[in-house]
């Protein structure tokens, strides 16, 4: 795959058209987000760090924060939200005592199944208004769209320069 650095008709019209569409992906995502998030306190940037954690499951906040692509302060509010909701707990890293470790709580990881039943039951209700093609053309362009746009983050992320590490001697 080449990249240019005009854009060609084609590739502007793609452009439009991914344009033109994602006011109305975000608004029909958003109704289904919307009705798993009736009655959690918690942002949309907060429920991602909550599951992030979950799925590393021990892990430092500065991880985190390099995951998520936030700055370590944009974190650590995150991470004081669920701290004080008991979704997450910090505690000191017996190896190190300057690296502070953050895991889901039995309430977070409650609260994660309970949402995780929502999702299914919402995607159900979803899928039980199509037809069987309707319902495999959904999933097949679900999944092509986390194909493909995994590939790209993939990429990027690769390509990311990392910063080199100090040794004090």
């Amino acid at each position: 795959m080449q990249l240019h650095s005009a854009h060609s008709g084609d590739e502007m019209e793609r452009i439009a058209r991914i344009a033109e569409m994602y006011p109305q992906i975000m608004k029909v995502m958003g109704r289904l987000r919307s009705t798993l998030q009736e009655g959690m306190d918690l942002s949309c940037n907060q429920f991602k760090m909550l599951l992030a954690i979950n799925d590393k499951g021990i892990c430092p906040l500065n991880t985190l924060a390099a995951e998520l692509t936030i700055a370590m302060s944009s974190a650590s509010e995150m991470l004081d939200k669920l701290v004080n909701l008991g979704l997450v707990s910090r505690s000191v890293d017996a190896e190190s005592r300057r690296r502070v470790t953050i895991q889901v709580t039995d309430a977070g990881a409650h609260l994660i199944s309970e949402l995780q039943k929502g999702i299914v039951d919402n995607y159900r209700s979803l899928l039980e208004r199509l037809s069987d093609v309707d319902q495999e053309r959904l999933v097949d362009a679900l999944e092509t769209l986390v194909e493909i746009l995994g590939r790209t983050y993939d990429t990027e992320r690769s390509q990311e320069v990392k910063p080199e590490r100090r040794h004090m001697s």
